[in-house]
C-alpha cells in the first residue's frame, strides 16, 4: 500500500484523469487497426496465459522496471503489445472478461469483497443473471449484481468442452486452470484434496464468506484471481472442475543437476508431452509471486518475502523455462501470453481504456470499484469518467509465427484476447453473435490479433 502523502497525490492524478479514455492507437505497422488474418486454422493448438497483478505498462515495460527477466529475456523473444489494457478494476473482473466477455459489475469489479475494512469476501451469485434485452448493445452482458454466474453464461471452457468432449472417465478436459497453493490449506480455500497435493475446484462454498483475500505464511492462494471458479458451468459439475482448476505444483530451487531447477505437480507433468498439454492454459500464480502483494506475509519462489514487480519477475524466471522448453511450445503450436490483470488504480494510465469499451448493462463505470471509496477515491458522477481497466502491455511469444523483439502498437484489451483465443482454437459457433464470440469478446467493429501480431512467416528468418 502506498504511503498516505503518495496516495494522496496518486488519488489527485487520478481524479484529474477521470475522463480520460483512448479509443484507438496508431500501430506500429502503419495502420490504425490489426489486420485480421493471423496463422491458418489449426496453426496455433495450445494458448497458456499468465496473468500478474497491478502495473502501469511503463512501470513494467519502461526503462526503470525493476523486472530484469521480463525485458531481457522474455521481450525480445516475442512481440510486445504496447497498447494492451485492462477492462476494470479490481481483479475479479478483469479475470472474468479473459474466459467469458462479461464486464464488470458493481460486485464483481470490487473483488466480490463484502468488508471494505476486513477483506472478507462473499461468494455470491450474480442476481438475477438474466441476459439482458438490448444484446445490440451488451452482446452477451447478463443484469444484475455478484460474481458467481448462472449456468447459461459460458467461459472459453465450455466452448472446449463442446468441441473436445472432456474424456469420460478421468474428465479431463482439453483446458486446464493452474492455481499456484490453492488447497494448501483446505480449510481456507475449499475444494477436494488432489492427488499431487494441495485441492481442486478450490473456493467457498455459493453464498459463502470467501477468506482468501488474506493470505497466510503457507497459502496465498486468492480465489479471485482463479476465473474458472466463477461460473456455475464450471463448478456445478464436481467432477470436471476437481479435474481441471488444479493447483501449479512447485519448483526446487536448483535442486537439480548442475543447478537446474526442478519442478513438480500438474503444469510440469501436462507440459511434459504436447499430447498432454492443454488446449487453453490459464496460470495463476500465488499473489507474492503475481506480484499483488509488495511485500509477503509468505516467501517468494526463490525463498524472500519479496513480492511487487521484482517478486512476480523471480517467479517468471523459473516458471517462464518451462513453458518455453516444452514440446508444444517448441513446435511452433503454443501461443504463450504474459500479461497483467489491471493498471494501479490511482494512477492517470490506470484510469484509460481502449477499443470502444462499453460498461455492462448494470455498472456504467468498469474502470471503478466500489472498494476505491475506501482510500478516498471519489465517486463517479458522470457517463465516461472511470472507463477501463487501464494500459498494461502483453507479451505474446510464439516460436514460429511471432518475429522476436518486435514492438506493436495497435490497440488491444482482454475482450480483443478473448475473441483470438477463440478464433486460434477454432471456436466458430455460438456465442453472442453466433460465430463464437463470447460477451464482448463479440463487439462489433473489435479485432483480433492479427499479421501486426503475427509477422513471421514459419518458411521465414
Amino acid at each position: 500500500m502506498p504511503s498516505p502523502r503518495r496516495l494522496a497525490q496518486l488519488v489527485l492524478a487520478l481524479v484529474a484523469s477521470l475522463c480520460l479514455s483512448i479509443g484507438s492507437a496508431t500501430a506500429s505497422n502503419g495502420g490504425g487497426a490489426a489486420n485480421s488474418s493471423g496463422p491458418p486454422p489449426g496453426a496455433i493448438k495450445h494458448i497458456f496465459v499468465i496473468d500478474l497483478e497491478n502495473e502501469d505498462y511503463s512501470t513494467s515495460f519502461g526503462p526503470n522496471s525493476p523486472a530484469g527477466y521480463l525485458n531481457g529475456v522474455i521481450v525480445p523473444s516475442g512481440v510486445l503489445l504496447s497498447q494492451y489494457y485492462g477492462t476494470g478494476h479490481a481483479s475479479t473482473d478483469n479475470y472474468i472478461a479473459q474466459v467469458s466477455g462479461q464486464a464488470p459489475n458493481e460486485v464483481s469489479g470490487s473483488d466480490c469483497i463484502a468488508d471494505f475494512k476486513t477483506f472478507v469476501g462473499r461468494f455470491s451469485n450474480v442476481s438475477p443473471g438474466t441476459l439482458d434485452p438490448d444484446q445490440s448493445t451488451y452482446p452477451g452482458q447478463v443484469d444484475g449484481s455478484g460474481c458467481v454466474y448462472p449456468p447459461a453464461v459460458k467461459t472459453i471452457a465450455d466452448q472446449l468442452d463442446a468441441k473436445y468432449p472432456p474424456d469420460p472417465s478421468t474428465h479431463v478436459a482439453a483446458w486446464r486452470e493452474y492455481a499456484e497453493d490453492m488447497g494448501n490449506d483446505p480449510g481456507r480455500d475449499g475444494g477436494t484434496p488432489d492427488p499431487l497435493g494441495g485441492a481442486d475446484c478450490g473456493h467457498p462454498p455459493v453464498g459463502g464468506v470467501d477468506v482468501t483475500n488474506q493470505a497466510t505464511p503457507t497459502d496465498q492462494y486468492a480465489d479471485r484471481h482463479n476465473p474458472l471458479v466463477f461460473f456455475h458451468s464450471i463448478i456445478d459439475d464436481p467432477a470436471l472442475c476437481n479435474a481441471n482448476v488444479v493447483p501449479l505444483g512447485s519448483v526446487d530451487v536448483g535442486a537439480g543437476a548442475g543447478g537446474a531447477d526442478v519442478f513438480s505437480g500438474h503444469l510440469a507433468e501436462d507440459l511434459a508431452q504436447e499430447r498432454t498439454t492443454p488446449r487453453f492454459g490459464f496460470i495463476t500464480p500465488n499473489v507474492c509471486n503475481d506480484g499483488h502483494d509488495a511485500k509477503c506475509v509468505g516467501l517468494n519462489t526463490e525463498g524472500t518475502h519479496e513480492g511487487g514487480l521484482a517478486g512476480a519477475d523471480v517467479w517468471l524466471r523459473h516458471w517462464m523455462p518451462l513453458l518455453l522448453g516444452s514440446p508444444a511450445y517448441r513446435s511452433g503450436h503454443m501461443l504463450l501470453v504474459v500479461t497483467f490483470d489491471e493498471a494501479n488504480p490511482f494512477s492517470p494510465e490506470g484510469a484509460t481504456a481502449c477499443c470502444g469499451e462499453r460498461p455492462g448493462p448494470s455498472w456504467a463505470w468498469p474502470g471503478y470499484a466500489a472498494i476505491l471509496s475506501a482510500f478516498g477515491v471519489p465517486k463517479p458522477t458522470a457517463p465516461g469518467q472511470y472507463p477501463g481497466g487501464g494500459r498494461i502491455g502483453a507479451v505474446l511469444l510464439n516460436a514460429k509465427w511471432i518475429t522476436p523483439g518486435t514492438v506493436d502498437s495497435t490497440p488491444y484489451n482482454h475482450y480483443s484476447a478473448l475473441r483470438s483465443y477463440e478464433d486460434l482454437l477454432g471456436l466458430d459457433e455460438g456465442g453472442a453473435d453466433g460465430h463464437g464470440h463470447l460477451g464482448f469478446a463479440a463487439q462489433e467493429g473489435l479485432q483480433p490479433f492479427g499479421a501486426d501480431v503475427f509477422s513471421r512467416h514459419p518458411g521465414g528468418s
